[in-house]
């Protein structure tokens, strides 16, 4: 009997002793593996992954939308780092399965750059590797500069067991600095990184991307583009190949609950119906669905608490109601109805639209509270109402024009918008009436909590005073955007995160008839 109890108490020991030598091991290979995500994911609010598979490089040649994205430039170096180094046969054995990851972060001088990263099955990488590419490669310190004929070039390093190649040799240098420690972004990308069964996933920090966005953009993240800024938020997005549109669907995770964008977590999709109201020449437009305005408005009201605006809120609102004799709250809380808008007209007018209940009895309400204009437009006498009862959007009406017309109020900063706007409703040239967007609805889901979108044709001028001048060319560009109808994206509410689409869509193709007979 203590024969047996003595081998049983062996065998527990070994198997114990086993089993720790084994995740010990695991624990190791896992951290090896993990090393160019976490150094990546630290400073690239962007991340492109994808398995080194032979299917997956014969399905991406055969579109062009991501070399449209990224550029002539950018796009030739990564075919050519595809052609030369991932498909060299000695290279790609020992990275063969092996996730790739490409990160894009800025750089200096309004450059956004590319870092592709990925493992090696080799404890220590062989340089004699780079001798046998068809390409001159010279050293500097730990920097190799591969140059691919007379002047496509990318740099190289190395980073443990990971390969790292990128376009600038400053992001290089910057990326050394920073060691294999895990951070949240990568945490994240390695929780959602075990969906199957998809060609390639993106990821996106919406904490950083304001910081990659500044690289491209003239402007600040404000008003309709508020969406993109001060998000503590992560997405992880599946990538569908097609010929005609870059889509991505997946999730978007909120990380904390202070941004506008966690108002409408709880808050149920609708079908987008008030863009049925926006005219023909609107370039861009951000809807808002609010199924729940009691709740949604106690939780705008308990940002605004903490960002101590409230108090003042309350006693300006007080000093209307003793000034004017209404009871403001009787107003926009009681005739809300379930959508609201901010859009922007191709000439760079601004615009609020919000979908009402009872607009008759909504405007007797407000007549005190304002003044006559002109016919059907009046200008409120006090500021900042829209933005106490419909949070940041609508911040930048501060002492607006307004009318309201078959249940649905309009507000600008300039009387001449809202004749604009009057104008193209009433004689019926709608936004919604184009073929352009009509196309672009086919390809959406009709319902959503948030969408943002932006048309193409109509945001030609607005851009080129927004984007930096290299991607405006890029954006005009044939072999660019120039052959794109829209970009989508919409957040429909889900059980505390957001279920994610984006979309950016060619161009109808028109087909003759006569060609058909």
């Amino acid at each position: 009997m203590r024969k047996i109890i003595i081998l049983l108490i062996l065998l527990t020991l070994g198997v114990a002793s086993m089993t720790y030598l084994y995740f010990s091991n695991l624990n190791r290979e896992n951290t090896a593996s993990d090393n160019a995500l976490n150094i990546l994911s630290a400073n690239a609010p962007i991340i492109f992954a994808f398995e080194n598979d032979k299917t997956f490089y014969d399905i991406l040649s055969g579109q062009q939308i991501i070399d449209h994205i990224l550029g002539p430039e950018k796009s030739r170096l990564l075919s050519l780092l595809r052609e030369n180094v991932i498909k060299h046969h000695k290279i790609n054995q020992i990275i063969d399965g092996e996730k790739i990851i490409i990160g894009f972060l800025p750089s200096k001088a309004n450059h956004v750059d590319f870092v592709l990263a990925t493992q090696t099955k080799l404890k220590q990488i062989d340089l004699s590797l780079l001798k046998q590419l068809k390409a001159t490669v010279n050293q500097e310190k730990n920097i190799y500069e591969v140059k691919f004929g007379d002047s496509a070039k990318c740099y190289l390093s190395f980073n443990g067991q990971s390969i790292l190649l990128s376009n600038n040799a400053a992001s290089l240098n910057k990326l050394s600095a920073f060691k294999n420690e895990k951070n949240d972004f990568a945490s994240y990308i390695k929780q959602n990184s075990r969906i199957k069964n998809t060609l390639a996933n993106i990821y996106i920090n919406y904490q950083q991307l304001p910081v990659l966005l500044k690289n491209i953009l003239n402007t600040n993240l404000t008003g309709e583009l508020s969406i993109f800024n001060k998000q503590n938020a992560y997405a992880a997005l599946s990538y569908n190949f097609s010929s005609d549109k870059f889509l991505l669907n997946g999730y978007t995770n909120l990380q904390e609950k202070q941004s506008y964008l966690s108002l409408f977590v709880g808050q149920k999709e609708q079908k987008i119906n008030i863009d049925q109201f926006l005219p023909e020449q609107t370039a861009n437009y951000t809807f808002f669905a609010i199924t729940d305005y009691k709740k949604w408005s106690d939780d705008l009201k308990t940002q605004q608490k903490e960002q101590k605006e409230y108090a003042k809120i309350e006693q300006q609102h007080k000093a209307i109601n003793e000034k004017y004799r209404v009871d403001i709250a009787q107003t926009f809380p009681q005739y809300f109805n379930e959508q609201l808008a901010v859009f922007q007209l191709k000439s760079g007018e601004k615009l609020g639209i919000i979908e009402i209940k009872n607009g008759d009895k909504l405007g007797q309400l407000l007549l005190d509270l304002s003044s006559e204009y002109a016919p059907d437009i009046r200008i409120f006498k006090e500021s900042a109402i829209l933005y106490h009862f419909f949070g940041e959007p609508f911040k930048k009406f501060e002492r607006p024009f307004y009318t309201i017309i078959d249940n649905h109020f309009v507000m600008a900063n300039y009387a001449s918008s809202i004749q604009v706007f009057l104008n193209s409703y009433k004689n019926n040239e709608l936004l919604i009436k184009t073929d352009d967007y009509a196309h672009f609805k086919d390809q959406t889901s009709s319902t959503a909590t948030v969408a943002f979108y932006i048309n193409h044709k109509n945001s030609n001028n607005i851009l080129g005073r927004n984007l930096k001048p290299a991607y405006y060319k890029q954006y005009k560009a044939t072999n660019g955007l120039k052959n794109y109808n829209a970009f989508g994206y919409q957040l429909s509410a889900d059980n505390g995160k957001f279920l994610s689409n984006i979309l950016l869509l060619k161009n109808q193709t028109k087909v003759d008839i006569d060609t058909l007979q």
